[in-house]
This record gives C-alpha cells, structure tokens and sequence, in this order.
C-alpha cells in the first residue's frame, strides 16, 4: 500500500511497471490524482510553464505499474490490525506500506496561504493574480530556496504597481556566500523588497489588511501572504504509534524502514531518517526514489536490504525568473543562463519518465519463494467449488451494515443467511431488473456504488423505488485475505448506494472468476403510475439529465490516454443517482422515460421514438458532453460497444451534420449509470429544466423535441 504520490512513489510505480513483481499487488492512495514536481512550481508561477508540464498523472502511472488506484486521503492507520481509515470510504487491509505524502503546512490556522500543499496553494495564486490591483501589496515569508524563487516569479508576472516583499529570520540558510550574494542581487534588480532579520511572530487581520509582526517589533502591512516556511509531520502518523523524531515525523533507518514497524517504510519530507540528518528537500525524496523501490521489491521476496545515504552536499538550481538561475555546491556558486538552461534540461528529464511512459510487453509470471505461501492453489474447482469460502464471506456479510429496518419496512420475512429471500407483497405491480459488468475502475468501493447506481436506474426509469436486491460477486483468484477484502468493499459500496435509495440486500451468492465484477437483482414499485418508452407525443421536449461520454472515456483510460481529472469526472458524473430527478420530472408532466446505458444515446432514443410512433429533431449542440469526450472521439478512441450502437446511428438523418464529427459519434456512445432521458411537454420543458439544475443535475438540458415524421440531427 502506497500512501501518496511524492517524488519518491512515483518511481516506485514507474519500476514496478517497467519489472514488475508477480504476487504482489500495488495500490496507490493519494487526496490528488495529479502530484505537482516543487522544483518546477516557481517557474510555472513564472509563466515558463504550463499546468500540465509540472505535474505527474497517477492515473496512467498506476495502470503502468498495474497498481490500484484509491483518490482518497488516509486519515488513520492501525498497524496492529494492518488497517487504513479512508476519508469517505471503508477500511482498507495492508501487509506491507511505504510512505510519501509529503508534510502538512507548517503554520497551524495561518493567516494567509501556505505554499504547501502545492495543489491547495495554485488555486489560490491564480485568484490572486487575476484580482491584482494598483497598490496591491503581495508577502512572503520565508528565505529558504523556495521562498526565494516564488517571490522572484510573483515579480515578474505581477504588475509593476503591486509591490512583492520577502520576509525571513535569514536569507538562504546553508548556502555559501556567493550563492547569497547573487540572490540579494536578483531580488535587488528585479525589485522585491527582501527584509532580513525578519522573525515573524504573528500574522493577523485588520480589516481587510493583514499585519505581520517581528520579534523586534518591525511590522509589516500586507494585502495577501503566503508562507514558504517548514512543514510539520501528518498528525495521523504519530497517532498511529509509529516510531517519530521529536516533531513527529515518521523515524526510518538507513533502508527507509520503519524503526518501529518493519513492513512500513518512508520517503521525502514525512520521513526522519536516522543518523542522517537532512533539511527538507524534494532534492532528498527523488533520490531516495530507486532504493525506496528496490528495498520495497526486496522485502517482498525476503532479500537483504540496500543501504540509502543521504548526500552532504548536494547542487542547488535556484531560478532568478530572468532566464537565469544561481547553482550552488558547497563554497561554489555561479549564475548565468546556461544554468537555467541546465536546471530546465534536469527538471524536464525527471518529468519525461512519468509522463512518456513506454509499453511493456508482459513475461509468464513466476512467484518469488517468499510469495509463495499466501498465494492460492491455481488449479480452481468449477461449478459451486468456484464459490467463496463460508468463513470469509461469513465475515464480509458481518461488517455490512444491518439490513433489518429496511427488511421490516418492506415486508423481507426471509433475508440473508436463507436459501431465498422471502418478502410479503401487498397486491399491486412490481419492477424486476437484473444488470451489471466487470469492474473497470481500480477502487472495488466505488466500483460497487458505481454499479448499484447503474442497476437503480432501470427501476428509476420506471417511475419507481426500489424494495430489495440480491447480489451476484465474483472475485478474481488471490490470496483468501485479498479476495474477502475486495469483496467486502465492492459490497459495501452496493450497500452504502442501496441503503441511501432504501433499498434492502436481500442476498446473493459469490464466485471466483477472472475479474471482479457484480451485477444486481433489484425488485422495486412504482410510485404512481408506471412509466415507459411509450408515451411520447408530437412537440414534447427531450431532456437528458446528465452529460454523454463515460464509454470513451472508460475506454481511454484502459489505453492510459485518458488523464485523471477526466476520468474523475466521468466517476463522479456516473456515482450521482438520478432518483432526485423523478420526483422533478412528474412534477413538470413527463410521459415517456429511459435511461442512457449500453446503447447509447442513440440506440435508447430510437427505442422511445419506436415505441411512441414519433419522429425527433435532435441538436446536436445541445447535447451535453462530459470533459474530454469529444477530443477522445476525435483522436479515435471508442468503447468496444462503438461499432455496433453506430449501426443505431443508421436511423437518423444528419442535417448538415459530418458523419465523422465526435459529437455525432458520442450519440452512439455506451454509457455507466447515464441520466435519464424524458419527454416533458414542450411548454414545460425550461422549468423542468431549471428545477433539475435546481436539484443537482447541472448538465440538465433540452436535447430536441419530438415532431411526426423523419429521425433527423441538426448541430443546432
């Protein structure tokens, strides 16, 4: 288990995928699916570049390294249970963990904007560049290389009216005097106020100004501040009862091991390392990157371990924001462009490795001896020897939620634990569906709130509720502790999601298999009269409740071309439940309704338009398009499913519409857990559609209108 993506992870995952290690599986957790590179955050404040060049994907790393992927933030480890605690997600099991998160801020409540985290701090910057104003006064405390080199890049991209100053107890601590002597010069000409001497004892508001006091009794008035200062050790490290140093960060010996715990090592600023003493430098994080993953190999195959030592000197890039950098080694220093030009050449290099990644054919795994007593028998028993063990899965059914308010408010004589669930149902009409897939997302959690999402749909599409549901689980082939654990995940997810729509697990039944996967029994009713494809009527306005592209996305991100932010999107988009849309859409008189799954907007469309005798004037331009769909499309990436929901496509008239436009080829795309596609009588149709914006459906819109006749798609 990875916690973090720092400098020294990711050449975990890069090594890991370039050999990996068979019987091990990696997962990575980071709050963050991109990880910025600090040596490159002055000169992107700068302008020299971009968002992108400065940070690492995870996303296309881990599925590199085949390693999982969990964007979520570890609140708390129990190292006696060998247990994490996940901001929103249920407890995740280790053998093994390594640590590099990075540090938190070192000011506590700070009046101002710490620098670190990098990916709470650009938000920031970027509000305040766009509000500068005339007179503006920008302050930054700390003298270290860091502060240093943000004060130069906020100089030179501020306006000359907003005054940038620098704050700091001593200038450039252990570097030489030249080295400072150039840096004194560079914030002299470029017009940063440098006050030295400057031990900051507090920071608070006066109004809408900020007064920041010294030891000495100088004071300084700012508009904004930002602190460029030390950082302090996560609290959850200590608590865990891990070996520290005396501000609590995590104690490692010279194999970056745990002193306390010996399946936990540390690397980069969370970590202490033992009889090596070094300040806190991404410089010490990259380099101890490649015995971070070496060591990390070799205790999983019980191998002696390789020694890390931490250099005294060691060569310092600072940019002056000028097109010219200061190095400094020791007593030497120098300044000129062609230092910049080196410090680029270093910085651009240690990205490429991340960022290029190449393809790696994939040899006959063969188990190290050390893998091999937890691992299971391969040849696997079929037929109900391919189920799940009584004793794991009696354990998982154990840490779900209780079923029984749910069981006794629907009438559930029999639940889990029977041969059948057995419910009491009152005369009336019933909804009964089945569906579900292979898991396609790393998280065995969200992957189960994803599919019970998806199977809810189809009772949602009918106007109704959802009563109770049976759970088929397959879980690939691993060591028992490893499939109770994904299995008690990918369940809980299904349940948190049931639960939320008061819908009761009434049972199920598990397998082996290939991969993990789920599908879902649901038994619903109605909540008044049943709805169907049927129904549509001539002027009646067609509204999609949520935005197109998770097929091409998904299949984007199985090819690594799919960047984390999108794909993020996609999750999110598909993890929203689209029960609060029903009650929205009956209030605003719809008649005909579906949702937007496998056949694509296109193929669902058809059905309705079949089923109601109609034809439809579609807009192509109206048509919501989740981010990064439509370049995919356009670059040729496409669902498995593509080719054949195109041959929906067939049906439909372009207007003026080219058969190759992504937009016209995203109607044909598979959609997870899409929205709901309704007919609302034409007059009603933008309250309708402000009333779902209204209820969270931000993507909500007017797609085209039914009409007598013809199919057709015009752009607008």
């Amino acid at each position: 288990m990875l916690i973090g993506g720092g400098h020294s992870h990711v050449q975990v995952l890069r090594a890991f995928g370039m050999r990996p290690l068979p019987g091990v599986r990696l997962t990575l957790i980071s709050r963050e699916p991109f990880t910025p590179y600090s040596g490159m955050l002055p000169g992107h404040v700068a302008g020299d570049y971009d968002w992108r060049e400065i940070h690492i994907d995870l996303g296309p790393l881990a599925t590199f390294a085949g390693a999982r992927f969990i964007s979520s933030e570890v609140t708390a480890v129990d190292p006696a249970a060998g247990t994490l605690e996940l901001d929103g997600h249920p407890p995740l099991r280790y053998d093994w963990l390594s640590v590099n998160t990075g540090a938190a801020p070192g000011v506590t409540d700070p009046v101002g904007e710490p620098v670190k985290p990098i990916g709470r701090f650009l938000p920031r910057w970027s509000e305040v560049l766009s509000a500068a104003r005339p007179g503006q006064r920008i302050a930054l405390v700390g003298g270290g290389a860091g502060g240093v080199e943000l004060a130069l890049a906020a100089r030179r991209v501020l306006p000359a009216s907003v005054s940038v100053q620098l704050l700091t107890d001593a200038l450039l601590p252990g570097q030489n005097g030249r080295a400072r002597r150039l840096l004194e010069r560079a914030l002299a000409a470029a017009g940063v106020a440098l006050e030295q001497g400057f031990r900051v004892t507090q920071a608070r508001r006066d109004g809408e100004v900020l007064e920041i006091s010294a030891v000495d009794g100088r004071r300084c008035r700012a508009d904004e501040l930002f602190w460029v200062t030390g950082v302090a050790a996560p609290p959850w490290i200590r608590a865990a009862g891990f070996a520290t140093d005396d501000a609590g960060f995590l104690a490692v010996d010279e194999y970056l091991r745990s002193l306390s715990h010996a399946n936990v090592f540390a690397a980069g600023d969370v970590a202490a390392l033992r009889g090596q003493p070094r300040p806190k430098s991404g410089v010490f994080a990259v380099r101890e990157g490649p015995v971070l993953a070496d060591n990390v190999r070799r205790a999983l195959q019980g191998r002696p371990l390789r020694r890390f030592r931490a250099q005294r000197r060691f060569l310092t890039l600072i940019g002056t924001a000028d097109g010219r950098a200061v190095a400094s080694r020791g007593p030497l220093a120098a300044h000129g462009r062609w230092v910049w030009r080196w410090k680029q050449h270093i910085d651009r290099r240690f990205m490429r490795r991340f960022q290029v990644l190449p393809e790696m054919a994939e040899p006959a795994p063969v188990l190290a001896p050390a893998l091999r007593a937890g691992s299971p028998d391969t040849m696997r028993c079929g037929g109900c020897g391919a189920k799940l063990g009584a004793d794991p899965l009696r354990r998982v059914l154990a840490r779900l939620p209780s079923q029984g308010e749910l069981e006794r408010r629907h009438g559930v004589r029999l639940g889990i634990g029977d041969d059948a669930a057995a419910l009491h149902v009152e005369p009336g009409e019933l909804l009964l569906t089945v569906d579900g897939f292979r898991s396609f997302v790393d998280d065995a959690y969200q992957f189960g709130r994803i599919t019970a999402q998806h199977c809810l749909n189809d009772v949602l599409a009918m106007g109704g509720h959802g009563i109770a549901a049976l759970a088929h689980a397959t879980v690939p082939l691993m060591a028992e502790p490893m499939m109770e654990d994904d299995l008690y995940r990918m369940l809980a997810g299904a349940v948190a999601v049931l639960n939320d729509h008061g819908v009761a697990l009434v049972g199920g039944h598990t397998s082996e298999g290939a991969e993990l996967s789920l599908s879902l029994t649901i038994t619903g009713a109605p909540d008044g009269a049943v709805l169907g494809k049927r129904g549509l009527e001539p002027g009646d306005a067609l509204i999609l409740t949520k935005a197109l592209g998770t097929g091409v996305v998904l299949a984007a991100h199985m090819r690594r071309r799919a960047s984390s932010d999108r794909l993020q999107a996609a999750l999110a988009a598909m993890d929203q439940s689209n029960a609060p849309a029903l009650p929205v859409l009956r209030a605003h008189g719809v008649r005909a309704l579906t949702d937007v799954t496998g056949f694509g907007l296109a193929g669902h469309l058809g059905e309705m338009l079949r089923a109601s005798g109609c034809g439809v004037t579609l807009h192509l331009a109206a048509v919501p398009l989740l981010p990064g769909a439509a370049a995919l499309m356009a670059a040729g990436v496409a669902s498995s499913l593509q080719t054949n929901n195109l041959q929906a496509l067939a049906d439909f008239h372009g207007d003026g519409v080219a058969a190759d436009d992504a937009r016209w080829r995203l109607l044909a795309d598979p959609q997870t857990a899409g929205g709901l596609l309704a007919g609302v009588p034409g007059d009603r149709a933008d309250a309708c559609v402000e009333a779902l914006r209204a209820a969270g459906f931000a993507d909500a819109a007017v797609i085209g209108y039914a009409q007598q006749g013809a199919w057709r798609v015009r752009d607008r």
